[in-house]
């Protein structure tokens, strides 16, 4: 759906619990040596700036990542996220929050693969935007690696899913986080993690969903 921004709600106590668990997905998988793909339905932008004019209408930073800005008792998993955030932002403001490919393009190897999807125009071309730009930065730091390491694609994931699986490595790591303004896109989530276990049973799959007094939400875990 077009009308979804994401930069609206960056950095919200939703955003803190989703990439702490994809930073430990990504530590799982880093544990072998084979590469792997990482594959994201719903890109967002990449980035966000928290002092933009969508981030500060209703500031859902400031009970989300803004507690934990400046704690340094926080358990290790969690200081593997946080240390993750702060890295981006060197001057020690909170100024900066990665999206879920900023969080992935930062924990996988030179070896692993990026495919993401954004269906939004802007976002699109933000998300683009800003792996041009790392592209660059890594380039200039002597890394460069074999093929095409990201590919960003303007559209939806659900239509693309299916015949990236499964990848030439056999190993994946899948996030499915849809906006579900619209009902009907739990019944998405569903048909594509069915077809996406049909073909590669053995990946890993990570569906995200809002917890809300609406029915589908509601049903929704029960009927995966």
């Amino acid at each position: 759906m077009l009308s979804y921004r994401h930069a609206f709600h960056a950095g919200n106590h939703a955003d803190v619990l989703k990439h702490f668990v994809q930073v430990q997905l990504h530590l799982y998988m880093n544990q072998k040596d084979a590469a792997y793909t990482y594959i994201d339905t719903h890109s967002g932008a990449g980035v966000y700036a928290l002092d933009s004019t969508q981030a500060t209408k209703n500031a859902e930073f400031d009970t989300g990542i803004g507690p934990l800005w400046n704690r340094s008792d926080v358990p290790a998993p969690l200081a593997d996220y946080l240390n993750l955030v702060k890295a981006m932002n060197p001057s020690g403001k909170m100024r900066y929050y990665p999206g879920s490919p900023y969080v992935a393009d930062q924990m996988t190897r030179l070896e692993d693969r990026l495919r993401l999807f954004e269906l939004h125009p802007a976002d699109s071309k933000i998300l683009a935007d800003n792996f041009r730009k790392a592209e660059a930065h890594r380039a200039e730091q002597g890394e460069r690696a074999r093929g095409r390491r990201v590919i960003i694609e303007r559209g939806d994931g659900f239509g693309s899913l299916k015949a990236l699986l499964p990848p030439p490595s056999r190993r994946a790591l899948v996030l499915i986080d849809p906006p579900y303004e619209v009902k009907d896109d739990y019944r998405k989530v569903r048909d594509a993690l069915d077809e996406a276990l049909g073909r590669f049973p053995s990946g890993i799959y990570a569906v995200w969903y809002p917890v809300l007094q609406r029915m589908e939400s509601r049903q929704f875990a029960d009927r995966l």
